[in-house]
């Protein structure tokens, strides 16, 4: 059997503890780490730089980051006319963008049907919001998906808007009409090549989980998938694959993704008191306790674990309150959890559900004390669920932000300009390395949890640096140790 000595500036496990300059692999698997290693290897690998887990990202999309990678990336597009002129330079048959933000735009206003159909009245348009809670479709995009037959409260067709489990459902209809395949292996590729050494794909289909299966049969997965499945979709998986489906394979669906409510950019998170830049609305409930109590017990009985998407306040009660009437504890996790009083933090860390946050949304929320007003305290608190004993995982919810790592650490230890950057709730790198490594593993679950650790006798799934990631400092990049 071939084994690497591999010698680096420092060693950095998941703790985020430098334990040594070198570390012995033998097959696939850590031999011995420490200071000065002098036994028998096959090559001697020296590294000019450091070498720590590879991270792993709790929480992205892989079909929308391949999407993106193939659609009209419409992120800081400033006004609807650039926007338009943009989807217009698409030669596919189907136009696909995402990334509009109406504050960017100068009309600070949501694009309409109407705004679509003057551009592109030939082809079908959706276009996403970078929230990914919001879309506008032209014509022929709402006759091609007739969203309203499965979701009438979610869709406004006089404008075009559709809304959460619409734009999901839309999506799914013209992910129907692409192959897959060549798009998440480019998102994967990016992916590996970033530094990750596995992720969470949430909102799987089951399109997109039979692909990732056949990408792992002909060896083309690089990294480690769990699979959180929509409501919508996950019948069908189970149906379709049954036990296959759980076995540890590099890809497997582990859970349920549901959502209890929207988000902040669209005023659709829900929450206690109306947003301070429109008092008629408090946004969207999508699920109450007892819905998500019932779905909850159901499907964790099966083996699965329960993930709800929770950004308001409001939606918090509403998981904390369901997740304490079905029983859930390790195997609960609660996406976002964006804002949050001291009383919701003390009863997530007593129920020892995990918290699945972005640290990225710090920086694009710019606007979130005009949102917000006061309450903008409460939001992104990641040093008080620390310390308040929560159990973190890191994540970017890509292709909602870059699921570039450099950027989700750049933002956790606060460096970024928006109010919600606050000191108080920054990150150290120590902390980040090992909630972006072991706290994102364990959260995840199912194949991803057989990696995210730096240890004896384990998997040598490592990436490398050539800056030292425990200064605040840090500017990567991250690259998977390919030896």
């Amino acid at each position: 059997m071939s084994s690497f000595l591999v010698r680096a500036e420092g060693i950095i496990d998941h703790n985020g503890e430098l334990v040594g300059d070198s570390i012995l692999i033998e097959g696939n698997k850590i031999k011995t780490v420490g200071y000065g290693i002098n036994t028998n290897y096959s090559k001697e690998v020296k590294i000019k730089g450091f070498i720590l887990p590879a991270f792993i990202d709790a929480h992205l999309h892989i079909a929308g980051i391949g999407l993106n990678i193939s659609g009209i990336n419409l992120r800081g597009v400033r006004s609807i006319k650039e926007m338009l002129s943009k989807l217009s330079l698409s030669k596919d048959p189907v136009i696909f963008g995402r990334g509009w933000d109406q504050e960017g735009l100068k009309e600070r206003r949501f694009p309409t049907k109407k705004d679509l159909d003057s551009a592109i009245s030939d082809r079908p348009v959706l276009a996403v919001r970078i929230c990914g809670h919001m879309a506008i479709l032209n014509t022929l995009a709402l006759k091609m998906t007739k969203p309203w037959k499965e979701y009438p409260n979610y869709v406004d067709k006089e404008n075009g808007f559709i809304f959460e489990d619409a734009v999901g459902y839309t999506i799914n209809k013209i992910v129907s009409k692409i192959d897959l395949y060549p798009l998440l292996q480019k998102a994967i590729t990016k992916l590996y090549l970033s530094g990750l050494g596995g992720v969470s794909s949430m909102s799987c289909s089951l399109k997109e989980f039979e692909t990732l299966l056949r990408l792992d049969e002909a060896g083309k997965l690089p990294l480690r998938v769990s699979c959180y499945a929509t409501l919508d979709e996950i019948d069908k998986i189970i149906e379709s694959y049954g036990k296959k489906a759980k076995t540890d394979r590099k890809v497997s669906l582990v859970g349920l993704k549901l959502f209890s409510d929207g988000s902040l950019g669209a005023r659709t998170a829900y929450l206690r008191e109306p947003y301070s830049d429109n008092r008629d609305t408090r946004g969207r409930k999508l699920l109450d306790s007892t819905e998500i109590a019932s779905i909850s017990k159901h499907y964790s009985k099966l083996g699965l674990r329960i993930a709800t998407h929770a950004i308001g306040d409001a939606a918090l009660d509403e998981v904390i309150e369901g997740y304490s009437l079905a029983g859930i504890d390790e195997n609960g996790r609660i996406e976002h959890v964006s804002i949050a009083w001291n009383e919701q933090i003390k009863k997530i860390s007593e129920m020892g559900v995990y918290a699945v946050i972005q640290p990225r949304f710090r920086a694009s929320d710019w606007w979130i004390d005009k949102r917000l007003g006061k309450r903008y305290i409460l939001a992104y608190r990641f040093r008080t669920m620390l310390k308040s004993g929560v159990k973190l995982a890191l994540s970017t919810d890509s292709p909602v932000e870059t699921f570039d790592p450099i950027e989700t650490f750049k933002a956790a230890v606060g460096r970024c300009g928006s109010p919600s950057c606050r000191p108080e709730e920054s990150l150290d790198p120590k902390e980040i390395i090992s909630l972006y490594t072991f706290g994102s593993s364990e959260a995840s679950g199912g194949p991803v949890k057989a990696i995210g650790r730096l240890e004896k006798g384990l998997k040598a799934v490592l990436a490398w640096t050539p800056s030292d990631p425990l200064k605040e400092t840090w500017e990567g990049p991250l690259k998977p140790l390919k030896l």
